[in-house]
């Protein structure tokens, strides 16, 4: 996994089969954040890099974490609204915070099922900066479906951050489902991470 030779099996998906066919494949996202950064050390996962990506290792597992808490919460008190976010907390400093977390959220989704897919929310968002706010209907199944998409799009950045750290990620590791079969029929070639 790592430059200093940790072995390269990637996570296993066993936990998938045991959640609902909605949340799987978020759940499968969880668990390959987990094994990653299981093989990270303390200093890697908040290690602040020169390059023009923004945010730590940690900074981006605490929003993916944070969204997919605002979405358990708002699939019960039908209102999402992904812009309350806990900023600053252990989950961005402090990695064993962050695993602690990590199954916390994995746990509390598997509360989700089918289901809940077609139960109306509402979606609350700020447009800008001036205090612009939006309320629009969704479903739990749409935001799940965004979801996925956000922490997708935010394994991708972990991906690159940890690259620069000379540490290696699992293949598919911040791609999105179609990509490899794209990038695959297309040009033969492996394909390259993507932001969702």
């Amino acid at each position: 996994m790592t430059a200093r030779g940790i072995e390269r099996t990637e996570p296993s998906l066993s936990s998938q089969s045991d959640s609902d066919p909605i949340v799987a494949p978020l759940v499968a996202l969880l668990d390959q954040l987990e094994w990653v950064l299981r093989r990270l050390d303390d200093t890697q996962y908040a290690a602040q890099r020169a390059l023009p990506i923004s945010g730590t290792v940690g900074g981006h597992v605490r929003h993916c974490l944070d969204h997919i808490s605002a979405l358990i919460i708002g699939a019960t008190a039908g209102m999402v609204d992904y812009d309350h976010r806990r900023r600053g907390t252990a989950v961005e400093s402090c990695r064993a915070a962050a695993l602690i977390e990590i199954q916390r959220v994995t746990r509390d989704l598997r509360t989700l099922t089918s289901r809940h897919c077609d139960r109306p929310l509402a979606l609350v968002a700020a447009l800008d900066h001036h205090g612009a706010r939006l309320s629009a209907p969704t479903s739990v199944g749409r935001e799940v479906a965004f979801v996925v998409s956000h922490t997708i799009h935010h394994l991708a950045v972990i991906a690159l951050l940890l690259r620069d750290l000379a540490v290696e990620v699992p293949p598919r590791f911040g791609y999105a489902p179609t990509t490899p079969d794209f990038a695959t029929a297309s040009a033969g070639k492996p394909p390259r991470p993507t932001a969702a």
